[in-house]
């Protein structure tokens, strides 16, 4: 007898399933998630210590003036963050058993908690009011040199991070393309024949070396690109946090994902159950986070990265 109700409780089999391919999510590697098993609370971290001058002139069985090291706190709380997806009784031939059907509907419903959190930290990298904000003008690498010459006392990979449109419009920008030569292939490690076909893994890899960060993040437009006008032309140079929980109580970083865990290890709870009234299959996802901006300064935010600007060229299309 076919079986078209699903099981009733958590679906750990769903939580591991796979929801963005090709593109993934890259919120995780510039807000990595420190767990929590309380909803609310205090985090502990550091900050960037100001450089200070020497002491000269000091009398001789004075005490040295001292400046004391200690970390900084800010409160957290957390918030839900819920979706449901229904299957009908009678799709779940249709879409060839209940495994199939628990599949889809699982996915859709952590996919779609996935997002929210994607674009929350889209939000906080592109739309961050603490942060350095500033226009290419007339040079796009010009202004990212300055950019990371802005970040370069924090600890960590340094990397660009934009959409899927805007990584695009870099590469038709003149000076970039004027750059696609053997040096830049043998700097980024690039193969020519990967360049030429236009691979996107190939050509981050190019602008990487191009510009001097040790990686490019490309993010969904969905989220990276939506309607929010003030993203459709930014991109963002960051300093990417030791994926370690607690690196933020070693060094200072750029922020933190905090992830209310009910069980200390799964971020995204998905659950399923058949509601005998309606005839339906429901799939359930949900995660409770805040996240935590703990040293602006690691993020400098490039602006104007326009179609408009006098350095595009036409030409040449990825």
């Amino acid at each position: 007898m076919e079986q078209y109700q699903t099981t009733a409780g958590r679906r750990e089999d769903l939580e591991a399933l796979e929801t963005n391919p090709v593109l993934g999510f890259i919120g995780d590697q510039i807000y990595p998630t420190v767990n929590t098993r309380e909803k609310t609370g205090t985090i502990y971290y550091r900050t960037l210590t100001a450089d200070g001058a020497a002491q000269t002139g000091r009398s001789a069985g004075a005490a040295p003036t001292r400046t004391l090291l200690t970390d900084s706190s800010t409160t957290f709380t957390t918030a839900e963050v819920i979706k449901r997806y229904g299957v009908v009784r009678d799709e779940v031939k249709q879409m060839g058993g209940i495994a199939q059907a628990d599949a889809l509907g699982g996915m859709a419903s952590k996919r779609s908690v996935q997002r929210a959190i994607e674009e929350a930290i889209a939000d906080a990298v592109l739309l961050n009011a603490s942060a350095t904000v500033a226009d290419i003008l007339d040079s796009f690498i010009e202004r990212a040199q300055i950019g990371l010459e802005a970040i370069r006392r924090y600890p960590g990979e340094k990397a660009l991070v934009c959409s899927h449109t805007v990584f695009n419009r870099i590469m038709r920008y003149s000076e970039i393309t004027s750059r696609f030569n053997l040096s830049s292939l043998a700097i980024s490690g690039a193969s020519a024949e990967a360049v030429v076909g236009r691979r996107p893994e190939a050509l981050r890899m190019v602008l990487a070396g191009i510009l001097g960060v040790d990686k490019v993040l490309v993010g969904d437009d969905d989220q990276w690109y939506d309607s929010d006008a003030a993203k459709q032309d930014r991109a963002a140079l960051v300093v990417l946090p030791d994926r370690a929980e607690f690196s933020h109580k070693m060094d200072p970083v750029l922020g933190k994902n905090m992830l209310y865990l009910p069980d200390g290890e799964q971020p995204f709870v998905v659950e399923s159950h058949y509601d005998h009234d309606v005839y339906v299959n429901n799939y359930d996802a949900s995660a409770w986070y805040q996240l935590q901006t703990l040293n602006a300064g690691a993020l400098y935010i490039l602006d104007g990265i326009d179609e408009d600007n006098a350095i595009t060229t036409t030409t040449t299309t990825i």
